[in-house]
């Protein structure tokens, strides 16, 4: 009896793993590039950078342009200053594949570990070779399932000018300035993507296989690569209605590029036979197919901001409000494929013809409305304590396409991000900073616990301020830190990213 419901067990679990059979879907986490690095918007200020990123209520110079307008008013004179970032990016991702009783080779052959099991013999006769269902299944290439990889790149981040103004008897302050506005950077790699994907858990329902069948799966290599920056021009004012009462606006338009980079490189054609319900064979036919995608996006739009701030001798509250906005991206790329699957093995590479081709289109990202509330005190004159609630309810951004029919809602992220800092000021020449915010991403993990729950990481800052006669210099450094793993019924990628990010502002008082 024990027998018999272990192998009930096995043949559930068996077909849980071959699930989406009837089904040509590629593996969730290797989708094709498109709105990949559009949710990852840059805050400008230094200062700001260094105490968390909470800005909202705190700005005081004028970055306060680019977070807050409302700020400007706390100018004294003209300013006019400039910052740069200097950044490196690790990452990982470790896969581990659990061992499948029926066909325990499958994992070890995702795992790249069949290369060192020696070949076995037919019914135990010495060079009697045995079937290719039967033997030992290898790779073809010598692709392993982990990787790593680090990158690291100096980048403008803001230039700014504002001033304070007397007008009608009213006080006004006035700026412009540029900034970085998103960072596209996106990178993803799976050197196991499999289609349809054995152990798939979520979105897609189980669909059993008949219980005498072949099952055959597409195992490939996918990488996926944006590089590219979002810049805007931005004129804002701020005006004082009532003694610390202030208003403020601004328009911000949005221009940038990115490049664009997708590869596909097959890795064999996975055969397993079904017998009786149950996975009790698999065999590797080689495949010959490899696609990149390379290409450029455009990006233009146009982002309103509102802003109030509201200030006290020990505490200042602020609210910035951003209208719905649209954002447009326009792409072109050039395909180059190479397939040779049909043709006899062994073949000449070198003497095969690629095809090549061009596509085009256009995006629109309607983001909703979003906004922040911002509060800082000042419990003595050396430290200020700042907090900011943003919601920018990304999983409401809606995406139109001409390359689909309908619009779509790529993103799940409705959670709200909170950030906190803290200033000492030590003297009138020097100021030290620190803070912490959340990085809360577009996306859900693969077989996430619970559905739709946005994978989360986390920005630590530190940061100071020097004061020397009418410059000054604002450093801040800035550790990111992002883990999540996909998890399936056949394995779990364990996936992390590092940023360290050094970055300096340098400003000038008249």
């Amino acid at each position: 009896m024990k027998s018999s419901l272990a192998k009930k067990i096995d043949t559930i679990v068996i077909a849980a793993l071959l699930n989406c059979a009837s089904i040509a879907i590629a593996q969730p986490s290797a989708v094709p590039l498109d709105v990949q690095g559009l949710d990852q918007w840059t805050i400008a200020g230094v200062r700001s950078r260094a105490m968390g990123g909470a800005s909202v209520a705190s700005a005081n110079d004028a970055s306060a342009l680019f977070s807050n307008p409302a700020a400007l008013s706390r100018l004294s004179s003209f300013e006019i200053r400039a910052g740069g970032l200097y950044g490196r990016t690790s990452r990982q991702q470790t896969q581990a594949w659990v061992p499948m009783r029926p066909v325990p080779g499958l994992s070890l052959l995702l795992e790249s570990l069949t290369g060192t099991v020696k070949t076995p013999d037919s019914l135990g006769i010495p060079g009697l070779p045995v079937s290719a269902w039967e033997t030992v299944q290898r790779q073809y290439d010598n692709i392993t399932p982990n990787w790593d990889r680090s990158t690291s790149a100096s980048q403008p981040l803001s230039l700014a000018a504002a001033m304070p103004l007397e007008i009608a008897g009213f006080k006004i302050a006035a700026g412009v300035g540029a900034s970085q506005v998103m960072n596209l950077d996106n990178f993803y790699q799976d050197n196991n993507a499999l289609s349809p994907y054995p152990g798939q858990l979520r979105p897609f329902p189980v669909f059993f296989t008949n219980r005498n069948d072949t099952v055959h799966i597409k195992w490939y290599q996918y990488i996926r690569e944006r590089k590219g920056f979002v810049y805007g021009i931005t004129p804002g004012a701020a005006i004082t209605l009532l003694p610390g009462l202030t208003l403020g606006g601004s328009v911000t338009i949005l221009s940038g590029t990115s490049d664009d980079n997708e590869s596909r490189v097959e890795r064999g054609h996975i055969n397993v036979a079904i017998s009786n319900g149950v996975a009790g064979k698999f065999m590797v036919d080689t495949v010959y197919y490899f696609q990149t995608k390379i290409g450029t996006s455009t990006y233009s739009g146009n982002v309103f901001t509102l802003g109030l701030r509201y200030e006290q001798e020990r505490f200042s509250v602020g609210a910035v409000v951003k209208p719905a906005m649209t954002l447009t991206r326009k792409w072109d790329r050039n395909v180059t494929s190479l397939d040779t699957t049909k043709k006899w093995f062994p073949i000449r590479i070198d003497s095969l013809t690629a095809r090549n081709y061009k596509e085009s289109g256009s995006d629109k990202l309607e983001f909703p409305l979003s906004y922040t509330l911002g509060f800082i005190l000042t419990p003595t004159d050396k430290w200020t304590i700042a907090f900011d609630y943003e919601v920018r309810s990304l999983g409401d951004m809606q995406l139109t396409s001409t390359s689909a029919a309908a619009a779509l809602h790529p993103w799940i992220n409705n959670r709200a991000t909170m950030r906190f800092g803290v200033e000492y000021c030590a003297d009138d020449m020097l100021a030290l900073r620190g803070g912490y915010r959340q990085d809360i991403q577009a996306f859900s993990p693969d077989g996430s616990a619970i559905i739709d729950e946005p994978a989360r990481g986390g920005v630590y800052s530190l940061g100071a301020g020097f004061a020397m006669g009418n410059i000054l210099i604002d450093v801040a450094y800035e550790y990111w830190r992002l883990k999540f793993d996909d998890v399936y019924q056949s394995n779990t990628n364990y996936n992390s990213r590092e940023q360290h990010q050094f970055m300096m502002e340098i400003a000038y008082r008249f």
